[in-house]
């Protein structure tokens, strides 16, 4: 016997339950009642054959007779929404011809009303890519060749596999050609060291648009395309014309550097040496944490990992955006956001703000609040649990145990040890939690074995999130912990950068541009003042770096016209308009100039990073630079320093 996937669900639905009404299946079956009696009179119709009967009894249904029989059956294939909508946007993309409801009806097995909604949000997900579906006795898709050929890589990278795409196992997708797609792959993994490190489903994407490359249509041209971009597509298509014996027009060249520009060259996580980015969306970030922090009132900008995780995540959604989201792969994040309902909401006001629409739906929310709440486990600097453990036992045997807790939870931001004879001198009020490994006369505290088996600890992991999420913000000593380095070669850097940091005034006249070439005539670390200044301009007027709502403004280049590396504060006397990370008129009264040798020792490089991630990063650190004098931005370079050195030494 043979059966579709919805007849199995339905049939394996009355054999554990017995009695179903009709809401009851078209809740199982996710379609509407209309697709729910197709589904019946096909079920009846395949148990017939063995003699089985669908019986009706009052609203609801079930089956009589030898039921045994059903044991020996196999199932067709059938879709989910997600799926269906999936393979029906690209029969839309790809048909040469009108596409009817009639045709979908009879490939996906579904009802009119199934079709039309499905279309309805296939629709919906084109008109946000700039893609208008056309209705004229049947559906059409009418787009610019751009926009049509990039929907259809992203909606190819989502549906096949990393692993399927790398085996050529594609089939269902025709107008991928597994030898031209082998071909597109060898040429783009030959130059992807160019690149640095790519997620997976990025090099999918790249692969895939490469190998749709056609010639055809009018593609959308870009003036500002980077050399590092136009370079390698150029090396690409050289080698992808030898291999397939194809000529490739310049447009297709520019085409694919453009993308190619945006999605990952001019999304750089550390943007200091590089000569383009996209300094919009580095600030979207940087907002991103910012914003959620002060509406929850949760300092999530002392979370170091945070920042580069959401960079990275966001990048790639953004690249490839998830076109049609399955719930069923989101339990994770799904229930995440049940948890923490509040911040869930916030992020998703948040994101509306910052991001492109195409991003807008709940399957990205719920992954950006998994990252925020996973930071609360994760980091001792937010919510910060002050815990005491009272132990007698050997140092050994108590270094294990505090292994185990920190292991399950590192949100605990000091573990204080001690034994029971010093507990006349504690102030128990200073801690948050207090654990013993023995119970204490007359104390109150909870007790744990020095070796705790699984159980324990995860009731032990639990108490003490429900004590993070309820803490109380008091005031406490401050616990002074004893730092030694031995880290020359940062110190050495460190003491350099601080020496020669300057902030000063100067009195400027004109544009923006007429000061940037004023501050550099002045620095006495520059050899030829007139081609740095046009390079940092240059720089600017690509990916301009005036921060917004805080008059400063960031000039930074690496140069062979530099002797030294230096950061410096220009504050001046006539405030010049530039343009912003989001691209708006920004009044700057402070310049802050970066600058690194040609060479530069890669402890410099890294300390000056520092420094840029603090700039924009943090908006405390941001507020010091705007207004604080000369000894109190050293004071926090000094810190930040120390800071990193700290990380490092670790």
């Amino acid at each position: 016997m043979l059966l579709t996937k919805r007849e199995e669900q339905l049939m394996k639905a009355f054999l554990q339950v017995g009695k179903l009404s009709l809401k009851e299946m078209a809740d199982i079956l996710q379609v509407s009642s209309r697709t729910v009696y197709r589904t019946l009179s096909d079920l009846t119709e395949s148990l017939s054959k063995e003699e089985i009967q669908l019986i009706k009894d009052g609203k609801k249904y079930y089956l009589s007779g030898n039921l045994s029989a059903l044991s020996d059956y196999q199932s067709d294939t059938a879709y989910s929404p997600s799926q269906r909508q999936t393979l029906m946007a690209y029969q839309l993309l790809t048909s040469q011809d009108l596409v009817t409801n009639e045709q979908l009806q009879d490939q996906f097995l579904v009802s009119n009303v199934t079709v039309i909604q499905d279309v309805a949000e296939i629709e919906r997900r084109l008109a946000v890519f700039e893609l208008q579906l056309v209705r004229q006795r049947g559906y059409r898709v009418e787009s610019s060749t751009s926009q049509k050929r990039r929907f259809l890589a992203i909606l190819l990278a989502n549906t096949i596999s990393i692993q399927d795409f790398w085996a050529d196992d594609y089939a269902d997708f025709p107008i991928l050609q597994v030898a031209r797609i082998r071909q597109a792959r060898q040429v783009f993994e030959r130059y992807q060291h160019l690149l640095g490190d790519l997620d997976p489903k990025l090099k999918e994407f790249l692969m895939i648009l490469l190998g749709l490359a056609d010639n055809q249509g009018e593609l959308t041209q870009q003036v500002n395309v980077s050399k590092v971009a136009l370079d390698f597509a150029q090396k690409v298509f050289t080698d992808l014309a030898k291999e397939t014996k194809q000529f490739y027009s310049i447009q297709e060249i520019i085409y694919f550097a453009t993308i190619l520009d945006e999605v990952i060259i001019k999304r750089q996580e550390v943007p200091l040496f590089s000569e383009s980015f996209d300094s919009g969306f580095y600030y979207s970030i940087s907002q991103l944490v910012d914003s959620i922090s002060r509406f929850t009132k949760i300092d999530f900008v002392k979370d170091k990992v945070l920042f580069p995780l959401l960079f990275h995540h966001i990048r790639l959604s953004l690249a490839v955006p998830v076109l049609f989201p399955d719930r069923a792969t989101t339990n994770v994040a799904y229930l995440a956001t049940q948890k923490n309902p509040f911040l869930h909401s916030v992020v998703s006001l948040v994101m509306q703000d910052l991001f492109p629409r195409y991003i807008h739906n709940e399957y990205e929310y719920e992954l950006v609040t998994l990252h925020f709440a996973s930071s609360l486990r994760r980091s001792p600097d937010i919510y910060p649990i002050r815990m005491l453990l009272v132990t007698d036992e050997r140092p050994l045997t108590t270094s294990v145990l505090v292994s185990k807790i920190k292991s399950v939870a590192p949100f605990v931001g000091w573990m204080d040890v001690q034994s029971t004879t010093n507990l006349a001198q504690l102030n128990l009020a200073q801690y948050d939690y207090c654990l013993a490994t023995k119970p204490i006369p007359q104390m109150d505290m909870d007790v744990i074995s020095t070796f705790p088996n699984t159980k324990e600890i995860l009731e032990l992991q639990e108490r003490l999130q429900s004590i993070q999420e309820h803490r109380t913000v008091a005031v406490r000593e401050e616990i002074v912990v004893n730092k030694h380095y031995d880290l020359q070669a940062y110190l050495k850097g460190s003491s350099h950068l601080l020496e020669h940091f300057a902030l000063y005034d100067l009195e400027n006249s004109g544009t923006f541009e007429e000061t940037v070439t004023q501050i550099v005539e002045q620095l006495s670390f520059v050899k030829d003042w007139h081609y740095l200044a046009n390079k940092l301009i240059s720089r600017f007027q690509m990916s301009p770096l005036a921060i917004p709502n805080t008059n400063l403004a960031l000039i930074h280049t690496q140069s062979s016209q530099v002797t030294q590396s230096q950061f410096q504060i220009v504050s001046l006397q006539q405030p010049v308009t530039a343009l912003s990370m989001n691209n708006q008129p920004e009044t700057v009264q402070r310049v802050l100039v970066m600058l690194t040798k040609l060479g530069e020792q890669e402890e410099i490089r890294e300390l000056m990073t520092a420094i840029s991630q603090s700039i924009i990063e943090n908006n405390l650190y941001t507020e010091i630079y705007r207004t604080g004098n000369q000894e109190i931005i050293y004071q926090l370079l000094n810190s930040i320093f120390n800071e990193k050195i700290k990380q490092w030494e670790n």
